[in-house]
């Protein structure tokens, strides 16, 4: 007929069709589909799809019931993400099949896994790249065993045996990334692992782990951070070391706080960068006299050592404190969010098990 257009555009779809189609993404199709034009866009953001950018929350907590129900660890999951503008809706990713067997760090947008052979992989759940690192095997107290057909069984860990899968979920404890490896330029992950006592790193391109440190004692590391050029790692006696890796030295190691004595059994240490420059750390403390009563206290890290800070200055910010990442986040960007609040995700840690004990349930899980 005169006047009809005989190409129809894929922007002219009804709104109601594409809501329905909206309905049946996930979260990565949901982000490209803001992305084809205006009307799809509008669309988008009327249905609530944020941004990739931004702070995302992660659960996983039922991630090993469902692989457990399933029968074979080398399965797809899905996991649900929650943007802070909106928790109350969830996004599904679904991870590719054999990589995602724990998840032991989050930076700059990408996701350091374990994978079903124990082996840390680079995952971002927007665009779905994936970078593989360093097998697990590198390390020297870490051996493959072999069956007679020449297939991997087991690793051999300082004498001991274990499957295949199970070694990863508990040999690291933390990984954090120097910048995005989406932008094409150089990048180093720093892994905390081996009952928290062992800090490695690997640079972009290279195929092997360096051991940075390995603590004797009865410290352990507790948490580690990128901040403004340099890594920090903090362990659980209060120890911060500043460390400085490029081409020439590797890895250069400098003790910006000594341990410390603190009132109350050490529950937790978290390093954090703030919007302002400042690197925090946080550690949270059973109270002398109270057992089940916890206490968290807030000091800023510097080359003098660190200095506790009072409860207002943080007038209009709320602390995230995580294994896999913390952040101080603005309220007034998330106005969800309560000021002057810590959200935590506790830990269960080894070196800290006996103290837990005691809390009965004042420990565990995600609280506020």
């Amino acid at each position: 007929m005169a006047g009809l257009s005989s190409d129809p555009s894929w922007s002219d779809l009804p709104v109601d069709v594409l809501l329905c189609i909206l309905d049946r993404l996930e979260l990565p199709p949901a982000l490209a589909f803001a992305s084809v034009c205006t009307t799809w866009r509008s669309t988008a953001l009327a249905a609530g799809v944020p941004c990739c950018s931004g702070p995302w929350l992660m659960t996983w907590a039922d991630l090993l019931e469902e692989r457990e129900k399933q029968g074979r660890s080398s399965s797809a999951v899905t996991c649900n993400f929650y943007h802070l503008l909106d928790v109350d809706k969830a996004y599904g990713v679904t991870f590719p099949q054999g990589c995602f067997v724990a998840c032991c760090g989050a930076s700059h947008g990408w996701l350091v896994l374990v994978n079903e052979l124990s082996n840390l992989v680079l995952y971002n759940p927007f665009t779905t790249a994936i970078i593989h690192l360093p097998p697990i095997t590198d390390f020297a107290c870490v051996n493959a065993v072999y069956g007679n057909e020449g297939n991997l069984e087991h690793y051999l860990e300082t004498g001991k045996l274990h499957e295949i899968t199970s070694l990863g979920t508990w040999f690291y404890q933390k990984a954090v990334l120097s910048c995005s490896p989406s932008k094409g330029g150089d990048y180093v992950v720093m892994i905390i692992h081996r009952d928290n006592d062992w800090l490695s790193f690997v640079k972009s391109g290279q195929s092997k782990w360096q051991v940075a440190s390995i603590i004797v004692g009865r410290d352990r590391y507790a948490d580690c951070a990128y901040h403004y050029g340099r890594f920090y790692a903090v362990t659980f006696h209060g120890m911060v070391e500043q460390w400085d890796i490029d081409d020439l030295n590797g890895a250069t190691r400098k003790v910006v706080v000594t341990a410390e004595i603190h009132m109350g059994p050490i529950l937790s240490r978290h390093l954090l960068s703030t919007s302002w420059g400042d690197l925090l750390q946080v550690h949270a403390h059973l109270e002398v006299g109270y057992p089940d009563r916890i206490r968290f206290q807030i000091h800023k890290v510097s080359q003098d050592g660190c200095k506790k800070l009072p409860r207002k200055d943080f007038v209009d910010h709320a602390l995230f404190l995580g294994l896999n990442h913390s952040a101080c986040l603005p309220t007034k960007k998330f106005p969800k969010l309560r000021a002057q609040c810590i959200y935590y995700s506790a830990p269960w840690m080894v070196i800290t098990f006996e103290f837990i004990r005691r809390l009965h349930h004042g420990w565990g899980g995600v609280r506020t």
